[in-house]
């Protein structure tokens, strides 16, 4: 599995401009991000974008070459810091497997709760319409994010706390994608639905499951 952790972002044009570029790139990405979740992706322009930013209409054009490039700079800018800060602290963690996962699970939690986490429902309502930008999360944060769960899962079972499991890579799957799909319904249906859980009672389900599943 590749270590790697550097985040390969979109090509941007450079600004000709006094001020670096990259001083402004994050800026206007953050507040894409924002007006993407909040209006959807088509019914955003970049002109709304440099508004929301605090910079001139143009300068958008500047950093991204189109529309599509900004959208896989707002997903780098949502995802890659956590994914890296994420994947260090699996890899420095010192307790055992199971306070591992329940600390991984705290931090993913606290990503879906923020307005960052918000481009998760973006990128899957978008997927369709964008097949290079899906391709480029695919391939750039879903495999890594998948990674961790299955590096994770490969330390229970190393120390003994886990039971062996036949296919680690399929239940990195199983493990990660309840938690995205959370994400995606707090931002969608659970608004209308009078009986939904409380979010302490979902994480709280949903580890019990788990963890009954994956012990030795």
């Amino acid at each position: 599995m590749d270590t790697d952790q550097s985040v390969n972002l979109p090509d941007s044009p450079r600004s000709t401009r006094t001020r670096r570029p990259d001083d402004r790139g994050p800026e206007i990405a953050r507040a894409a991000l924002d007006l993407f979740v909040t209006r959807g992706f088509a019914a955003t322009k970049l002109e709304d974008v440099a508004k929301a930013a605090g910079v001139s209409k143009g300068l958008p054009y500047l950093y991204f070459r189109n529309k599509e490039e900004l959208f896989k700079a707002v997903i780098a800018e949502a995802i890659g810091e956590p994914l890296v800060k994420a994947t260090e602290f699996v890899d420095s963690y010192e307790g055992s497997t199971e306070d591992l996962l329940r600390d991984l699970i705290v931090r993913f939690r606290a990503f879906a709760e923020s307005p960052l986490g918000g481009v998760i429902k973006l990128i899957l309502a978008e997927a369709g319409n964008f097949p290079d930008v899906a391709h480029f999360y695919c391939s750039t944060f879903e495999l890594r994010g998948r990674a961790l769960f299955a590096k994770t899962l490969r330390r229970g079972v190393a120390r003994g706390e886990f039971r062996p499991i036949a296919d680690i890579d399929a239940t990195a799957i199983v493990v990660a994608q309840p938690l995205a799909m959370h994400s995606v319904w707090l931002r969608s249906l659970a608004p209308f639905d009078k009986q939904a859980p409380t979010n302490d009672a979902f994480y709280a389900a949903y580890l019990d499951l788990i963890l009954k599943g994956l012990r030795s």
